[in-house]
């Protein structure tokens, strides 16, 4: 499957598994946990490159001394990525770093391993990549998706976000429409159907967002926004006693307690 048409779970799943491949259930882990969220300097410092204003020649001196050592350290990272698992397990951090960072473009590419170290670092405690704060960040969400939609329109991800942004500014038909193909194209993601039951509850359509709710929990039975969601619509449709039990399960899920409640 092309990697833009798959969903950020699968996504982070293929990312694991080659992790683990090649670096081990205990490194993988460990690399995870590496991508805070804000850490990384992508830029190039060209202080260092220009120096005090030297003249040209000295420059190209710079330029050609940095592509020979540009080179030798590219033999030197292919021949640690060609390391066995268990070589790999005595390098430096920063040399598994690299190695899960070419695991990972390999494997997914650079905008699937953008997609994972986003997630990671979502993880870790940073931005939620789905949190819109404004109106303005919005409609722009809605425009950026609308042009990478058009450019493929099997980008399942960028439909349940253009969809977010819909439900935002109060568009929820759109937003509505923009889950349904989510999940015409993947009928098994819980992600979609809770989105699509969070805009059907936006819209007073309590019912139907049940349904949606029920979908997710049949998908993964710990999810726990899903039951509190579903707690909330019961609310609205004065079924308290059925709101409590959805509600008292959400936070036993968020205590690491499995829930008793049935669909």
């Amino acid at each position: 499957m092309n990697i833009l048409e798959m969903t950020d779970s699968e996504i982070y799943e293929l990312g694991c598994k080659a992790l683990t491949t090649k670096l081990g259930a205990a490194k993988t882990q460990w690399f995870v946990r590496q991508w805070q969220p804000g850490t990384g300097d992508y830029s190039i410092d060209r202080h260092q490159l220009l120096g005090d204003q030297q003249d040209i020649d000295t420059i190209v001196k710079r330029i050609q001394a940095r592509e020979a050592t540009r080179k030798d350290e590219e033999r030197a990272r292919a021949r640690r990525f060609a390391a066995s698992q268990s070589e790999i397990q005595k390098m430096t951090d920063l040399e598994i770093c690299e190695i899960g960072s070419r695991v990972l473009t390999q494997t997914l590419g650079v905008a699937g391993s953008m997609n994972f170290l986003r997630q990671c670092q979502e993880l870790n405690g940073g931005y939620p990549l789905d949190r819109i704060e404004n109106r303005e960040e919005a409609e722009e969400n809605i425009k950026l998706y609308t042009a990478t939609l058009r450019l493929n329109p099997k980008m399942i991800e960028d439909y349940i976000r253009r969809g977010n942004a819909y439900s935002y500014i109060g568009e929820h038909a759109k937003a509505i429409a923009d889950y349904n193909t989510a999940i015409e194209l993947k009928p098994e993601y819980p992600k979609a159907y809770y989105r699509r039951g969070v805009a059907y509850a936006k819209n007073a359509e309590y019912a139907k967002a049940i349904a949606d709710y029920n979908e997710v929990i049949q998908r993964d039975p710990e999810h726990a926004e899903a039951y509190r969601s579903r707690g909330e619509a019961w609310q609205h449709l004065k079924e308290q006693e059925k709101a409590n039990a959805d509600l008292t399960a959400a936070k036993a899920l968020e205590t690491g307690i499995a829930p008793s409640v049935r669909l």
